[in-house]
């Protein structure tokens, strides 16, 4: 059986099941509002869940381009790098669609096969390590602006003392020690 072949129904409850599980990841309440908010201005990660999980699972059981699939987890993923998960929960998400997907081949004839299982096992591990991939470079952006941030606090610093030491110059006399957590 192909995944093309999968009916709406089925594709539904699979969203259904791995949208259930990856909001099972976050904090009973923090879940709770994630699934009942439905306003994306009010809750935005659950929006964003929503529609990149409804957009992966369309690759999933269709053409499964690899940029499209990029495409949809990379939401997903810069949200969850930037929160308490570590780097194995943080894309486990993905890998919580095989749950998914045994759940509704669970249900009977009208779930999923298991040729098309297989296949499905095959692009959920794919997903995985492109999600992978995505997390790394997360992690490389927030250490570069860590980094460019503390560049700066230090160019800030070297200013400040720049300028003491020119005003110091200026009456003629050594710079001024500022106090203890001053800037001169």
């Amino acid at each position: 059986m192909a995944l093309t072949t999968v009916s709406a129904a089925t594709r539904d409850r699979f969203l259904e099941e791995w949208l259930a599980c990856t909001l099972g990841t976050y904090p009973e309440q923090t879940s709770r509002f994630l699934r009942e908010e439905p306003d994306p201005f009010r809750n935005p990660v659950g929006h964003t869940l929503d529609v990149s999980l409804r957009g992966l699972t369309v690759e999933l059981f269709g053409g499964f381009d690899r940029a499209r699939v990029t495409a949809w987890l990379d939401p997903v993923i810069h949200l969850r790098a930037v929160q308490d998960f570590s780097s194995a929960d943080a894309v486990g998400f993905v890998a919580l669609a095989r749950c998914a997907a045994d759940r509704v081949a669970e249900r009977g004839s009208q779930g999923i096969g298991p040729g098309a299982l297989d296949v499905l096992g095959t692009r959920i591990d794919e997903m995985v390590l492109i999600a992978a991939d995505l997390l790394d470079r997360c992690h490389e952006e927030i250490h570069a602006i860590g980094a460019r941030a503390a560049r700066r606090r230090v160019f800030v610093l070297e200013r400040a003392q720049a300028r003491a030491e020119a005003r110091a110059a200026a009456r003629g006399g050594a710079p001024r020690s500022a106090p203890r957590g001053e800037i001169p």
